[in-house]
């Protein structure tokens, strides 16, 4: 009889395992285009119970055990957004449920990031991207607590929509009239701007000297209110014989060296609140007819040009597969943003999944790790691109077969438990 009792609630356990199982291929049947969804395999594991002699057999059944990988590569599909972005290799986005970054941090590798009203990267599940800030040169502000969470924080794209570049450098070439008498004038005129995106004119006075081969010049600066102030005094350019460049401020260089002029700009000049500047003025190289020359010929400037720019608005961001968000502004200049930060954990699977395909440590997961992509056996980012769902719906569809059958087997074992109680009852009628 116990042998009877112990086959029905064998066959109740493998129902409720089938059940599960069956469970698992729904939701990964209605996860197929989820991106970055990881199917859930169920592993059947054996209920074992000691017999009490060894001409008897006691049942002890089967458990479901649900498995995901929730690291396990997905096909790569190419998009047109330039903030979807898509895992190759091991790794987690890390994202966190608002976006002041003060919510529970979690993991996920669905890419599929969009700005909201505020500017912030989030996904489809409503989690936030989270970084690192960077400078303009793409390293990690807070790079001495990096390997912490909190030093995260949300991408936000709306606080660089106005980048402004103040000057730092002019390069002039120029042909100062050999032939000109001395007193002759003549003037370089250059837009400069400040730290503000303020642009100001800067202007070089030119006097040709009653020396041979030699012009003084001075530097003005009139500022956006119209007013001028002298930036430079008295300065004298000397020219070799051939007309090249000999010596600027009473310094004669290294032939092929760089002839330059550091200008020192107080702030009050430029009247804005802009910080005060020191941009560098290259004249050319010493012996070389590049740069600034004396010919004989009229005052000419074949090259006018400076690196600073006024403000502007973010065209768009380039996202580099080391993670490194790089913005693209209508003036033609980039800068770097943010550094993407992705997640390690000595055993993922043991990660608990969270809504909006997340996953959140727990006891088992092991330690996190934090670190650029690429870097410590971590993934690449490719972006423009998603990671589509690992579920294969023709194998969905078979173990959905499998374990229909499974199931009602399992049904039949009661139904027979059933009719062998029925059996003895009658030899008591």
């Amino acid at each position: 009889m116990s042998g009877i009792y112990g086959g029905l609630f064998a066959g109740v356990a493998a129902i409720s395992a089938q059940s599960t199982a069956f469970a698992a291929i729904s939701d990964n049947i209605a996860n197929v285009n989820t991106v970055g969804y990881k199917e859930t395999r169920v592993r059947f594991q054996t209920l074992v119970t000691e017999s009490a002699s060894d001409t008897q057999f006691a049942p002890g059944g089967v458990i479901a055990r649900p498995f995901t990988d929730p690291e396990k590569q997905g096909q790569i599909q190419g998009t047109t957004s330039d903030t979807d972005l898509a895992l190759i290799g091991e790794g987690f986005f890390v994202v966190n449920q608002n976006d002041g970054s003060d919510g529970e941090f979690l993991f996920t590798r669905s890419g599929s990031f969009t700005q909201d009203e505020d500017g912030n990267l989030k996904n489809t599940a409503g989690y936030y991207l989270q970084g690192w800030r960077t400078d303009t040169s793409g390293n990690i502000i807070n790079a001495t607590t990096q390997d912490l969470l909190t030093s995260l924080e949300t991408v936000n794209l709306t606080g660089f929509s106005a980048v402004a570049n103040p000057t730092t450098r002019l390069n002039i070439a120029a042909n100062l009239p050999a032939a000109s008498a001395a007193g002759t004038t003549a003037t370089t005129n250059l837009t400069i701007f400040d730290s503000l995106g303020t642009d100001h004119l800067l202007t070089i006075n030119w006097t040709k000297s009653a020396v041979a081969n030699t012009w003084t010049y001075t530097v003005d600066l009139t500022n956006s209110n119209g007013n001028t102030n002298q930036v430079a005094g008295l300065q004298t350019v000397v020219f070799n014989g051939d007309g090249t460049l000999e010596s600027v401020d009473g310094t004669a260089g290294a032939t092929g060296a760089t002839a330059s002029t550091a200008l020192t700009i107080p702030a009050n000049f430029f009247s804005t609140g802009a910080n005060a500047s020191t941009p560098n003025v290259l004249w050319g190289t010493f012996d070389s007819s590049t740069g600034l020359g004396q010919f004989d010929d009229i005052y000419e400037a074949t090259l006018l040009n400076q690196d600073g720019s006024g403000p502007s608005d973010l065209l768009q961001v380039d996202i580099s597969d080391a993670g490194l968000v790089t913005g693209q502004f209508r003036n033609g200049e980039s800068r770097a943003l943010y550094q993407l930060a992705l997640a390690s954990v000595p055993a993922a699977t043991e990660l608990r999944q969270e809504t909006g395909n997340a996953y959140a440590l727990s006891n088992d997961s092991g330690e996190l790790v934090l670190a650029r992509p690429g870097t410590q056996g971590l993934g690449f980012v490719e972006s423009e691109a998603l990671e589509r769902s690992t579920v294969d719906i023709s194998a969905e569809f078979t173990d959905l077969i499998v374990t229909q059958r499974a199931y009602s087997a399992a049904t039949r074992v009661i139904t027979t438990g059933d009719e062998l109680l029925d059996e003895i009852i009658r030899v008591k009628r």
